[in-house]
C-alpha cells in the first residue's frame, strides 16, 4: 500500500461492511445484525487511522491500516458470497442458529476489545503496538471460518441432504464443470483436421510452461492456446481445483502423536466449513501435482486423457507422489485436491472428516434379478473414515493392475516342456 493508506483517498470509500443495525437485545441478534456490528467495530477503527497524524508513522502503522482493510474487505467479501451458498441472502442474514449467534457474539466481544485499544492508543498517541496488526489478522482468519461454519449450518436445513460438506460442495462442483469443459474442448479438437491437431499437439509440447500451481500460489489463468482457426486450450484436470482448496481450507503439519518420531511429521487439511480433518501420515510435503503413470508415456495435454478420468487403461489417475519422513523414501497417496472435494463432516464426536468415493458413486453394475437393469453402488453412509482408508479403497478397486510377464508367473520347467511351445 502506497504512503497515502489511510489519507483522504479512502475517507469517502469506506462503508460499512454489512447492512443494517444491529438490534438492541440480545433475543433479535440474528447473523446480519451481529456481522453488521462487528463491520461497524472495523469501520469505526480504520476511521481512527484515516483520520491521525501521520507525519511520525511508521510501517507499523501503516501494517496495522493494510490489516484493518485486508480485514473489512473480506468480511463483506464473504457475507455476500455466502448468502449465495445457501439459496440467498434472506437465509443467510436472518439466520438464529444459537451455534452461529454464539459463535459470532464472541467475536464480537474480541472486536469491541480490540476496537477499543486501537481508540486508545489515538488518544494517546506514540508508536503502536506491532502485536495489534497480528491480532487483527487473527480475527479476520475468526471471522471468515465463522462466516463459514454459519453458512454450512444453513445448508443442513435449507438444501437437500447431501453426504459431502459445504466446502467440499463448492470443489466438486468446480471439478464437474471442468469435467464438462473437457469434453466440450474434445469435441472441438476432433473437429479439426488431422494436420492441425498433429500441428497444435507438436506446439503444445514444445511450450515449457506446463508447471501447475503449487497449493501456496495465488491464482493465475490456464495458459491459453490461439491458432489462426480455432482457440484450443488445456483442458482443466485435478491440478486446477488446488486454488478453491485453498479458499475453503488450509494445511498445515500434525503432529502424529507417537513419541518415536519426530513431531509434525503428519500433513493436514482443515476445512473451514466443518472444521473436518483430512490427514495424511509421515509426508514431507505435499505435492501439487499428480504423479506420472509408469506404464504409458506422458499424455498428450491437448487430448482427454490428461484428464483424471481416461488415464490408465480407463482406471482414473488419483496418484500422487510424496516423501516420508521417518524413511525419506517415495509413497503414493492420495491427490489432495480428490480427496478435499469428496470429504464429509465429521461424526459427532469426531475430528476426522470422512470421505465419499466418488467413482463409486458414478459407477453402475447389471442386476441379474427379474428386474435387471442398471444399478448404482450403495455405498457407507459414513463414508470412508481417513484418507488411509480412502487410498487402500482406491488401491484395490480403482487401480490398473500390471500385467505381469510370461516367465514372471510360468516357471521355465513348465515352458521348456510344453511341446506346443
Amino acid at each position: 500500500m502506497s504512503n497515502a493508506a489511510g489519507g483522504s483517498s479512502r475517507k469517502n470509500s469506506v462503508v460499512s461492511g454489512f447492512h443494517g443495525e444491529r438490534a438492541g437485545g440480545a433475543s433479535s441478534d440474528t447473523v446480519g445484525s451481529l456481522l453488521a456490528a462487528i463491520g461497524t467495530c472495523l469501520t469505526d477503527a480504520l476511521r481512527l487511522f484515516m483520520f491521525a497524524d501521520k507525519r511520525h508513522w511508521g510501517p507499523d502503522e501503516f501494517e496495522q491500516t493494510r490489516a484493518l482493510e485486508d480485514a473489512l474487505d473480506e468480511a463483506k467479501k464473504d457475507f455476500q458470497e455466502m448468502g449465495q451458498l445457501v439459496r440467498g441472502q434472506f437465509y443467510y442474514e436472518n439466520d438464529r442458529i444459537p451455534e452461529s449467534l454464539n459463535e459470532l457474539r464472541l467475536l464480537l466481544a474480541q472486536f469491541q476489545e480490540h476496537y477499543e485499544n486501537l481508540k486508545s492508543w489515538a488518544r494517546q498517541g506514540g508508536p503502536i503496538n506491532p502485536i495489534w496488526a497480528r491480532d487483527t489478522s487473527s480475527l479476520r482468519k475468526d471471522l471468515h471460518r465463522a462466516q463459514c461454519r454459519a453458512a454450512r449450518r444453513i445448508s443442513l436445513i435449507a438444501e437437500q441432504p447431501t453426504p459431502r460438506c459445504l466446502g467440499a460442495i463448492q470443489v466438486y462442483r468446480l471439478q464437474k464443470r471442468n469435467e464438462a469443459e473437457r469434453l466440450r474442448l474434445q469435441k472441438q479438437r476432433e473437429a479439426l483436421p488431422p494436420w492441425q491437431q498433429q500441428q497444435q499437439q507438436s506446439y503444445h509440447h514444445q511450450r515449457p510452461d506446463h508447471n501447475i500451481q503449487s497449493p501456496t500460489s495465488p491464482d493465475s489463468t490456464m495458459p491459453q492456446i490461439t491458432t489462426k482457426h480455432h482457440p484450443l486450450r488445456r483442458p482443466p484436470s485435478l491440478e486446477s481445483l488446488v486454488p478453491k482448496c485453498n479458499q475453503i481450507g488450509r494445511f498445515q503439519r500434525l503432529n502424529s502423536g507417537n513419541p518415536s518420531e519426530s513431531p509434525f511429521n503428519d500433513a493436514a487439511f482443515i476445512c473451514d466449513f466443518c472444521n473436518g480433518y483430512l490427514v495424511w501420515p509421515d509426508l514431507r510435503t505435499m505435492p501439487s501435482v499428480r504423479s506420472t503413470l509408469p506404464q504409458q508415456p506422458p499424455p498428450d495435454p491437448l487430448s482427454p486423457a490428461y484428464d483424471s478420468r481416461t488415464v490408465n487403461n480407463g482406471y482414473p489417475h488419483w496418484q500422487a507422489s510424496g516423501l516420508s519422513c521417518t524413511a525419506n523414501e517415495p509413497k503414493t497417496l492420495v491427490f489432495a485436491p480428490l480427496a478435499i472435494a469428496n470429504h464429509m463432516p465429521p461424526e459427532p464426536g469426531e475430528w476426522q472428516a470422512g470421505i465419499v468415493c466418488p467413482y463409486c458413486e458414478e459407477d453402475t453394475y447389471l442386476d441379474s434379478g427379474e428386474d435387471s437393469g442398471e444399478m448404482k453402488y450403495v455405498m457407507d453412509d459414513k463414508g470412508f473414515g481417513s484418507v488411509e482408508e480412502f487410498r487402500e479403497h482406491l488401491e484395490w478397486y480403482h487401480t490398473a493392475m500390471a500385467v505381469p510377464k510370461l516367465e514372471d508367473v510360468v516357471p521355465e520347467v513348465v515352458r521348456g516342456s510344453c511341446g506346443v511351445m
